[in-house]
């Protein structure tokens, strides 16, 4: 029982000192599913909302992510060819936590 305690406090605290702060993606999950449709999202939504643009999601490059009660913010660097052309690209999608509807914040 005490362990049983022990364990639940240790993670809580783990859980509330990340809450809040930004977290580097690791070269291990930068290709994560969740972070490549996210990034997919993010092209995609532009690509509806600018004229003439046909870009074309190759990669991630860099990100982080922050957790807050509303929702989770990917701040995250991609690679996108425009036609002929490979550009880096900095967006920002906010993910709603409760019915994880995303927003494209910016695309830089």
């Amino acid at each position: 029982m005490v362990l049983v305690a022990f364990t639940f406090c240790h993670i809580f605290a783990d859980d509330q000192k990340l809450h809040g702060d930004w977290q580097s993606i690791s070269i291990n999950d930068i290709n994560n599913p969740k972070l490549v449709d996210i990034a997919k999202f993010a092209v995609n939504t532009e690509n509806m909302q600018s004229e003439n643009i046909g870009l074309e999601f190759q990669s991630l490059s860099d990100g982080r992510i922050k957790v807050d009660n509303n929702g989770t913010t990917y701040d995250l660097t991609i690679v996108a060819m425009e036609f002929d052309e490979v550009n880096v690209y900095e967006i920002v999608v906010f993910e709603n936590s409760k019915d994880h509807v995303r927003k494209l914040i910016s695309f830089d």
